[in-house]
């Protein structure tokens, strides 16, 4: 008897351990699961919020680029107002240059007459004053010889009233010219004003425009490196197959040119911009190297910068044809052209430029294609060139020192 209540006091106590020991598990597991619920509730709002902030980076960089196309435009336009604007100065100073050299022409000859004029007078004074009809008349030998004095009074009357009104019309043609002068003078100097305006605000412009850029905070070369990323990059590519096959076609052309005019040797030189060089391109544009190519801290750099103050033309390296002229998100405006020189497929870029003056077709070795700017992803007024060894690709896997070949 005592036997079956132990079994059945420790079958119970058993029974109660159990339960204890899975409920025990049970609260534990039940709070490990909501642990893990917790945590996987807090990380995926983490990753929201993480996608948020992405997407308003993404955002806000768009914004900015919108804004920095913007502003490239006007600085475009700025700058092709100011070079319009040195244009018509220097016209207007030609312009009164010559004025002024026909002023001395009329001058001279109305100093001449004034002389001549003076001369008449104090002779007439010497002489008691004019001439009378009677004082002739009682001079002449005989009636012929009173036609020919009063003839050659007659004469010399129609010279002096002939030479009183060019006197007359020169002094009056002096006036005119003298405020035609005045007039571009005046215009002259309101142009003056108009082009320090213009300066001031192409001035203000790149310096918004540095403001922005300093936003991005990036630096230029690792932005060159997404820099195609191009938005049009297929397009890109087929264009540039279809102007290195017309190059190649070109160049055959100008090399049966050059075979046929100089007897299979020599030939002239090639037309060419004031920067010059004696290798197989030409230095795009003058200034100093600003940074040249290879590496750096942030990267491969696989083109050189060239910078100078001041409105700075860029020029063809080389005979070619142009691939793409357009504007770019991080190029600004750019010029792409393949070249075909002995057999050999040559890419040129020419990036960050302020105007554009090409836009297809060919063109020849030292030929002007627009000025030096900062436009694009650019910090301050240079010309970004490339050269490439073959096509121009995305990897930039053809590029090679630009410097080396001129």
């Amino acid at each position: 008897m005592k036997s079956k209540v132990f079994g059945t006091v420790l079958s119970l106590s058993l029974a109660l351990s159990a339960f204890t020991v899975y409920h025990s598990e049970s609260v534990v597991h039940a709070e490990s699961l909501s642990s893990i619920k917790k945590k996987q509730q807090d990380n995926a709002k983490k990753a929201k919020d993480s996608k948020a902030k992405l997407e308003e980076n993404k955002s806000s960089q768009a914004a900015l680029e919108a804004e920095v196309e913007r502003l490239d435009k006007l600085t475009t336009a700025t700058d092709e107002k100011i070079i319009q604007k040195q244009a018509d100065i220097k016209i207007t100073k030609e312009e009164i240059a010559q004025l002024k050299a026909e002023i001395t022409v009329v001058q001279k000859r109305i100093d001449e007459r004034d002389k001549l004029l003076k001369e008449r007078v104090n002779s007439m004074y010497e002489s008691g004053g004019a001439v009378s009809y009677l004082e002739v008349v009682l001079g002449s030998k005989d009636f012929g010889d009173f036609l020919d004095r009063v003839l050659a009074l007659n004469m010399i009357a129609e010279q002096d009233r002939q030479l009183l009104e060019e006197q007359k019309k020169d002094k009056e043609l002096l006036e005119n010219k003298m405020a035609s002068v005045e007039k571009k003078l005046s215009n002259l100097q309101n142009a003056m004003k108009d082009l320090q305006k213009l300066q001031k605000q192409l001035k203000a412009q790149m310096a918004e425009k540095d403001r922005l850029m300093a936003s991005l905070q990036s630096e230029e070369e690792e932005l060159h490196e997404e820099a195609h990323k191009i938005e049009n990059e297929g397009a890109l590519l087929k264009a540039q197959e279809e102007a290195f096959r017309a190059e190649q076609a070109r160049a055959a052309a100008r090399e049966k040119a050059r075979k046929s005019s100089s007897g299979g040797s020599g030939g002239s030189a090639p037309s060419m911009g004031p920067v010059s060089g004696n290798g197989m391109i030409i230095k795009p544009a003058a200034g100093a190297i600003t940074s040249p190519f290879g590496n750096r801290s942030s990267g491969m750099h696989e083109g050189i910068d060239i910078a100078q103050g001041g409105t700075v033309p860029i020029y063809a390296a080389a005979d070619g044809t142009v691939i793409k002229s357009e504007y770019s998100s991080s190029y600004g405006n750019v010029v792409y052209i393949s070249h075909s020189i002995g057999g050999q497929q040559w890419t040129t870029v020419y990036a960050h430029m302020s105007s554009r003056a090409v836009s297809g077709g060919s063109v020849s070795k030292g030929q002007f294609l627009g000025n030096m700017g900062n436009t694009g992803r650019s910090h301050g007024q240079h010309l970004h060139f490339e050269l490439h060894k073959g096509p121009w690709n995305a990897g930039k896997t053809n590029a090679v020192n630009p410097a080396a070949y001129w």
